[in-house]
């Protein structure tokens, strides 16, 4: 992949909140987390729809990135593997490629180890996108733990972009290109 205006949504899947970030090129254009509608699992799975189709619709992807998730047996994982499942079928029917990166992954390409923490992942992210500092500022652990579904969506984007198109670019230099190409 060598086009260097790529768009991409990056989507930290789950069954209560999404995280998601889209971005042109390096540069990261919108962010935030959805909250779903709870309910049956049919409920969760046509909010779902909703939120990919309108955030298809509006940013125009040339692909979708998910972060991978280690699923097991118990409930809840299931209804996240038939989230993660339901994201996989409408990018297919928008004929749009899914890239997924194990949370290893992406922690050491964002923080150069894989055991980072997700706090240390998202105070690295504010090297980059000092706009996102605001969401760390807290003293609520919930809301912290909500704002993570976001900080995590954008370092699967970065991933992405890191690995897909910028690979080259030690993640030092991300900003100095970041500015450079204002």
């Amino acid at each position: 992949m060598c086009k260097t205006k790529i768009k991409i949504i990056s989507i930290d899947p789950g069954t209560k909140h999404m995280g998601f970030a889209s971005f042109e090129g390096i540069e990261l254009i919108d962010y935030g987390v959805k909250t779903i509608k709870q309910g049956s699992v049919e409920i969760i799975l046509e909010h779902i729809e909703e939120i990919i189709n309108r955030m298809i619709d509006e940013k125009k992807p040339d692909c979708i990135v998910l972060e991978k998730n280690a699923f097991s047996q118990n409930k809840s994982n299931l209804r996240l593997a038939m989230v993660v499942a339901k994201i996989r079928k409408i990018a297919k029917k928008k004929s749009l490629l899914v890239y997924e990166y194990d949370p290893r992954t992406i922690r050491k390409e964002i923080c150069n180890d894989g055991n980072a923490s997700k706090k240390r992942v998202a105070q690295t992210l504010i090297i980059f996108f000092p706009n996102l500092k605001v969401y760390l500022k807290s003293n609520k652990d919930w809301v912290l733990k909500y704002q993570m579904n976001m900080f995590d969506a954008v370092a699967v984007g970065m991933t992405f972009l890191r690995i897909n198109v910028s690979s080259t670019l030690p993640i030092q230099k991300w900003q100095k290109v970041k500015q450079k190409k204002k």
